[in-house]
């Protein structure tokens, strides 16, 4: 995983050292970057619960600005798209937008560790069940003498 999030943190940082000389759209290079910057802050061995939230909902915030401005460069469209210009935007903003989901597979890992000091309310929404939990609920009496129908 560290080795993808690494690729898609170096690919993320060269579209937006291209947008910087291709200002077409400048506000694209900012939100490469960050994208950028979310995929190789992902590299962290260790990242505490509260910043992988943050980073996680920054990470979704980014995924879904790539498919927004994805689906409204597609609207300009013609049927020659494929050899404009607006061709490698689309398909920069496409390959942007899911690369960034194992970054968020990583922060949401993160937010599952065991290790993690959280309170319930947090632990309830964003962590895995407890194991002995689990244990307890899989092992339910049976009575041998009971019918079925």
């Amino acid at each position: 995983m560290r080795l993808v999030n690494a690729i898609t943190g170096c690919t993320l940082l060269a579209l937006a050292v291209l947008n910087v000389f291709i200002p077409k759209a400048p506000i694209l290079t900012l939100i490469y970057a960050g994208g950028a910057g979310l995929a190789l802050l992902s590299l962290r061995a260790h990242i505490r619960f509260a910043w992988a939230r943050v980073l996680a909902v920054l990470t979704v915030i980014a995924m879904f600005f790539y498919f927004g401005a994805f689906f409204r460069i597609v609207d300009h469209f013609h049927e020659q798209w494929y050899r404009s210009g607006m061709m490698l935007d689309a398909v920069g903003l496409l390959i942007a937008a899911f690369a960034m989901i194992p970054v968020l597979s990583v922060y949401s890992c993160f937010m599952k560790c065991a290790g993690q000091q959280v309170g319930d309310n947090d632990r309830a929404i964003f962590a895995c069940p407890d194991e002995q939990g689990d244990r307890d609920s899989l092992q339910q009496p049976t009575n041998a003498h009971s019918n079925p129908l």
